[in-house]
């Protein structure tokens, strides 16, 4: 059961981390008005968002460098460094001016330099280092510093509109404690943190890097898209209200990325193999995200109205209908991350690429047809046809490569099974915990309807050690 205790210490420093960002944010959406903290989310969105340009894509590429040739880590970690501090460098300043050219509402522009500079310690959190050495409690500690300095900051110092500089400060703050944490611990337990070293093949690795990062960076914008659409077109309230039914879905999206950060590995052993496991670990892992995506989409649609306004107030409850569009993201994004992991795994970056590239096209059309007539209900609807396009299209090409993606067959019983407990709430007009009742009898009756759940959850638990049974036996 390696891969879910793996997986248990990614989530559960994830839950740490998320908790205490969630209480931040409220914090955060009940001291400023909520023009101010729009603009607010705005700035952290578009600092995410070229937080992936400057990983480059050299995460992904040392996790598997370093898989396949361990020999290779210590050079790895004096490079992918090197590369990274100069992208962020380049994008720091380019960040910045985009940010003030297109914020519409007045903010310091303090803030956006301070969310800006915390890109320069971006280089030396290595998390695909603790990834490739199964490390992973490293990474969550590092979150749960992060995310600890950033809530105790927004909790001392900001109290009203006026205190929103502070933001950008306790940000700053709280990515230079994480670097400093994983700097400590590359030090102690992976190899020598150094400054200066060989740039032997750098290049190369620049390049290969460029495939993965050029898919990162489409990505990152189909993701970040709908927000900056919504800023630049409608702007205001609007925002505020779209930006804070994205948070809540961005903060539960990070235990998805987490599923296949965790799962990668595996997949890139059992591609290597190519035994036919690759496929039974596909199928057994979209078995279980079918069900537990399509529980966690249901409680926030049928529980959205009180589950918004306890993280963001009821100043911005009008977010509330958008978030129950907007939930139906993580289930779908799971299910793509197992043709897109396997792509990875392949070599097969340009599709993946291509594939991002035509849902980033979907999602911006979706969302300036449907915003211009819906506003901010046909931003969050246009994100979730992007999304669902990025599967299909990931599947497709998984498929013609001959990658083994899992059937899309799998979702189709929890999903209409969760139809039929939204129709019965909405049709009742259940209350808070009759409604929590129904999703309960969902997930109680998930087994009964899939016989294949519970013996596919132990089955996936044990893949990660039968894949490095494998590779030690090979080896040999």
């Amino acid at each position: 059961m390696k891969l879910f205790r793996d997986f248990s210490v990614l989530a559960g420093g994830q839950l740490a981390s998320k908790a205490l960002g969630f209480l931040a944010f409220a914090w955060i959406a009940r001291a400023l008005d909520p023009v101010g903290y729009g603009a607010v989310e705005y700035v952290v969105g578009l600092t995410a968002f070229f937080a992936l340009l400057v990983d480059g894509g050299l995460g992904v590429v040392g996790t598997r460098r370093a898989i396949r040739n361990p020999d290779e880590l210590a050079l790895l970690a004096h490079q992918i460094p090197a590369a990274r501090l100069m992208m962020a460098v380049v994008f720091v300043p380019v960040m910045a001016l985009i940010a003030l050219a297109t914020i519409h509402v007045s903010v310091p522009q303090g803030l956006v330099w301070l969310f800006a500079a915390s890109l320069l310690t971006a280089p030396w959190r290595q998390q695909w280092l603790f990834q490739a050495t199964g490390r992973m409690a490293s990474v969550a500690n590092a979150e749960i510093l992060r995310m600890a300095v950033f809530a105790f900051g927004v909790w001392i110092f900001v109290h009203s509109p006026a205190d929103i500089l502070a933001v950008g400060t306790a940000e700053l703050c709280a990515v230079v404690a994480m670097t400093a944490l994983c700097i400590h611990v590359q030090q102690r337990h992976v190899t020598p943190f150094r400054l200066t070293g060989s740039f032997s093949g750098f290049g190369a690795l620049v390049r290969e890097g460029a495939a993965v990062g050029s898919t990162n960076f489409v990505w990152a914008l189909a993701q970040s898209a709908p927000l900056f659409l919504v800023a630049s077109l409608s702007g205001g309230l609007e925002t505020a209200w779209f930006a804070g039914a994205a948070r809540i879905v961005g903060s539960l999206g990070q235990f998805g990325n987490l599923y296949h950060f965790n799962l990668y590995p595996s997949v890139s052993r059992a591609y290597a193999l190519a035994d036919g496991s690759l496929g039974q670990m596909q199928a057994r892992s979209m078995r279980v995200t079918a069900w537990g995506g399509v529980f966690i989409a249901l409680t926030l649609t049928v529980l959205a109205e009180p589950l918004v306004k306890l993280a963001l107030g009821s100043k911005l409850l009008a977010a509330a209908p958008l978030l129950e569009i907007l939930c139906w993201i993580l289930p779908v994004a799971l299910w793509s991350g197992h043709s897109r992991g396997a792509l990875a795994a392949a070599g097969e970056q340009k599709k993946v690429l291509a594939s991002q590239i035509i849902g980033l096209v979907a999602t911006v059309a979706a969302c300036v047809g449907l915003g211009l007539v819906y506003g901010s209900i046909g931003y969050a609807a246009g994100s979730l046809i992007g999304a669902v396009v990025v599967w299909a299209a990931s599947h497709r090409f998984a498929r013609s490569q001959g990658c083994e993606p899992p059937a899309a067959g799998f979702v189709i019983m929890p999903l209409a099974l969760a139809a039929a407990v939204i129709a019965l709430t909405r049709w009742q007009m259940l209350g808070f915990w009759q409604s929590a009742l129904a999703i309960a009898c969902y997930a109680a009756a998930a087994p009964l309807f899939d016989r294949s759940l519970i013996r596919d959850i132990t089955q996936l638990g044990h893949t990660r050690l039968r894949s490095e049974a494998d590779r030690l036996t090979s080896d040999v």
